[in-house]
């Protein structure tokens, strides 16, 4: 059914110099691509299932959802294949693919626009996932209303990505905004209870730590028993915040208490990830620096107990005042309780650069 031939350079998204299979129709590419990719072949299988996009346009009976989830499609299989360089030009060219075919601003583009921004965010420019999310808002308030999920979850993505890219006046304006968008919502709700911890975390940022606290164990209150993983997960990440207010407070009894109840509540997806992050007073703004450190974890007490810095560039004086503030760090323990547990290795990537 389906022949090899060789793709040209100039028409082949990625450039590629091996052979390709070949479709006629959409459906046909699409078949492929899903046999490719049940094979593990990750790098035809993209190919075909962007074929099938390309195809598709053509169809007499064309509706854009179905190109939206073609490209959808291929923007999962290429995020497989692991090479986040090359993500936001192929997103740039999945969201000019449907832009010849609905109006800017269309609820088809939203999806793509919101892996555009996190594959900004993999990359490190959170200026530019700032600006993408803030597209992402404007498109769910248009065609959805300002105070539907998808527009309220899109805003607390921004209010992290323009905390993270340090423009705290966007960040709370949005936080602001959707504060009064979900006060209504019951006190548990997964919506309400980001806002709150949002809210936190900006008491934290501004040295509100008693309040914050207050805050967290609301929250607490709140998530620790629930049905639901991402609210669970509300609750971790609130101990772990409440941990690092001990922390600050030199109060290393409450510290550990707050670790330890984070055992057995839903772990990071993705593997292992810092409770908190203390990082150094730098109050002169020439010492700027960026490294990827090596961390030996406890899974008994989470704490870090070796570090090893594996690449680093800008000042020296960053990367050794930073390698002393991670070993204050402190992870979420998962030994059983009362074992001694094992060290398990953590790569971490630290920065004060601007991006």
């Amino acid at each position: 059914m389906f022949a090899t031939k060789l793709i040209p350079a100039a028409t082949c998204l990625l450039l590629l110099t091996t052979p390709v299979l070949a479709a006629n129709t959409w459906q046909e590419a699409n078949k492929a691509s899903v046999a490719l990719m049940v094979e593990g072949k990750l790098q035809p299988a993209f190919d075909l299932a962007w074929q099938a996009a390309e195809l598709y346009e053509k169809a007499p009976n064309y509706k854009p959802g179905n190109h939206e989830r073609l490209l959808l499609n291929a923007v999962d299989i290429f995020l497989q294949i692991q090479n986040p360089g090359k993500t936001p030009d192929m997103l740039q060219k999945a969201l000019a693919a449907i832009g010849r075919h609905v109006a800017d601003g269309a609820p088809e583009t939203i999806a793509l626009n919101e892996q555009l921004a996190k594959a900004y965010l993999v990359l490190g420019d959170k200026a530019k996932a700032k600006l993408i999310y803030e597209r992402v808002a404007t498109l769910y308030e248009k065609n959805y209303g300002a105070d539907s999920v998808g527009s309220v979850s899109a805003q607390l993505e921004l209010v992290r990505t323009a905390k993270a890219a340090r423009d705290p006046a966007t960040a709370q304006h949005y936080l602001d905004r959707i504060d009064g968008l979900t006060k209504g919502l019951p006190a548990d709700h997964p919506i309400r209870l980001q806002v709150e911890f949002e809210q936190a975390m900006a008491g934290v940022d501004a040295g509100r730590d008693n309040a914050a606290a207050a805050q967290f164990r609301s929250i607490v209150r709140q998530a620790r028993s629930s049905e639901n993983v991402a609210v669970r997960s509300l609750a971790r990440d609130s101990y772990g915040m409440l941990a690092f207010i001990a922390q600050r407070q030199g109060d290393p009894d409450t510290e550990d208490k707050m670790v330890e109840a984070t055992r057995g509540l839903p772990q990071h997806v993705g593997g292992p990830q810092p409770l908190f992050r203390s990082v150094p007073e730098i109050n002169d703004g020439t010492i700027s620096g960026s490294a990827t450190m090596e961390l030996r974890v406890s899974t008994a007490d989470g704490k870090v107990k070796e570090v090893r810095v594996l690449e680093s560039s800008g000042d020296p004086k960053y990367v050794s005042m930073m390698s002393k503030s991670v070993l204050n760090w402190r992870f979420q323990p998962t030994a059983n309780e009362g074992t001694p547990g094992s060290l398990i290795t953590v790569r971490q990537n630290v920065s004060n650069a601007a991006s």
